[in-house]
């Protein structure tokens, strides 16, 4: 039971997810802007940015529960042309050239590969459009889940951004030389 737990990533997206919201209440519970902000009754900032680490917490989880686009079987070739939108009728007209797509067999899982696969050691399956294994979503990033993990770093790089200015005490003079519009000499 406990090897399932653990070996799932659940011990890795538990803290993950533990430490997103730590952090974000130690920025509301320590004297910062957001703080500030809130008791002053000026909500924009804190609810942006409590709104922007919840839409990277909910990516967080959509990136590292996808399918990345594992190879399932050797005739899943039928399968993608589906999934890409395809239809019966539109089946007929694509050339059978689709098995030199096939160029390879995996020597671990023995499935037939597309050009782009690659084998992942850890998830010990194929990968479409293999990226590479993260291990801090503890998932495969490949074909399917590609440009949500691009996403999903784009909303945790800005929530790491501002949580750092926020926090970083050399920020409130900039700050405060921004609002009395002090200019240098």
């Amino acid at each position: 039971m406990f090897k399932n737990i653990f070996g799932s990533g659940f011990l890795v997206r538990t803290a993950h997810v533990i430490l997103t919201w730590v952090i974000t209440l130690i920025l509301f519970l320590h004297d910062t802007d957001l703080r500030r902000q809130e008791e002053t009754g000026k909500l924009v900032q804190p609810v942006l940015f409590v709104m922007l680490v919840l839409l990277s917490v909910l990516l967080y989880f959509a990136v590292s529960l996808m399918d990345p686009g594992f190879v399932l079987s050797n005739n899943d070739d039928s399968e993608a042309k589906l999934a890409l939108g395809a239809g019966e009728e539109h089946q007929d007209m694509i050339s059978q050239s689709t098995k030199s797509l096939w160029q390879r067999r995996c020597s671990h899982c023995l499935l037939q590969q597309p050009m782009r696969a690659k084998h992942c050691q850890i998830c010990k399956h194929c990968v479409r459009r293999y990226d590479h294994h993260c291990p801090w979503i503890e998932n495969c990033v490949g074909e399917r889940n590609h440009r949500w993990f691009v996403l999903y770093l784009g909303a945790q790089l800005l929530a790491l951004l501002w949580a750092l200015f926020i926090a970083c005490p050399c920020s409130q003079g900039l700050k405060m030389h921004i609002r009395t519009g002090a200019t240098g000499s």
